[in-house]
């Protein structure tokens, strides 16, 4: 007997597989090195503290055996692997999506909350469940969840296959800008998939710089169209509405039009209930 089938056997994956198909120390002398190659690729993932870390030749990728009278080496993802995978399939079946990779795992079922955050919960819950087909203007100080809560709703709503876009506001528009001369048919395609969302997420609206062409050709057009057809639409940002009208009232070169600003937040308001959201700034506690 060979000395070192101690280690295959100690194994907890190789000594299940043993069990399961009953093989005997002679067959796994006969196939020791196959054994051998998989127990030590199974062995640096050890101690795996996450993808980022990962230390295989091919990240995410192990050994692993399959057996139909035949024992066979196979390529195996690990779980983080299958996890990332995952995540970035719930993020292709979006429209849109500016949400980072590492809350794509985040849903209504999932997703931990407090007790300033509670009400706010139970509206969102009312809109997944269809309840509600109002949608809401979330505003409030920084890092008191508007955003979290948001990504919850937003990835169980992709979940259950409604076509969603939710973008980071002032990053959307930049890139508008600058695709609409270079690169129209792609910022013409981003600008539909806005306006055709049955849920559209506008993050963080108001922290973008004011033109009149974003304001008055862009937002405005989205938001009419959604008006038109009865879209909902979500609103987080820091500002009141009252502070939003200010916001677009003026342009990059603090030209004044009130009531072009007016025209958009009556839009705004029809589409969307007031909510404040009061708390503790959760990302500086996290940091504590």
């Amino acid at each position: 007997m060979n000395k070192d089938l101690g280690m295959i056997k100690e194994d907890r994956y190789l000594r299940e597989l043993i069990e399961r198909y009953g093989f005997s120390d002679d067959y796994l002398n006969e196939h020791f090195n196959s054994f051998l190659r998989v127990l030590e690729s199974r062995r640096i993932c050890n101690n795996c503290k996450g993808l980022g870390h990962c230390v295989q030749l091919s990240k995410g990728q192990r050994l692993a055996f399959t057996y139909d009278d035949i024992l066979m080496e196979e390529i195996e993802y690990c779980p983080y692997a299958l996890k990332a995978e995952e995540k970035e399939d719930l993020k292709s079946r979006y429209l849109y999506c500016d949400i980072p990779i590492q809350l794509m795992d985040l849903d209504m079922n999932n997703i931990r909350y407090t007790q300033s955050q509670e009400k706010l919960y139970a509206l969102l819950a009312a809109i997944l469940l269809k309840k509600s087909r109002k949608g809401l203007y979330i505003y409030g100080d920084l890092g008191v969840g508007k955003t979290y809560l948001c990504i919850a709703l937003a990835n169980s709503l992709v979940k259950n296959n409604e076509k969603v876009a939710f973008v980071k506001v002032a990053d959307f528009f930049y890139d508008i800008r600058n695709n609409i001369y270079n690169n129209p048919d792609l910022a013409q395609k981003s600008i539909s998939a806005l306006k055709k969302a049955d849920y559209l997420f506008l993050d963080d609206i108001g922290s973008e710089s004011v033109s009149e062409f974003i304001r008055d050709d862009v937002l405005l057009g989205i938001l009419e169209y959604r008006l038109e057809n009865d879209l909902l639409t979500v609103f987080t940002s820091n500002l009141s509405k009252e502070e939003l009208l200010k916001h677009y009232q003026y342009d990059r070169k603090e030209k004044s039009n009130l009531m072009k600003a007016r025209r958009l937040m009556e839009r705004i308001d029809i589409l969307a209930d007031d909510f404040v959201l009061t708390g503790e700034n959760m990302r500086r506690r996290t940091q504590v």
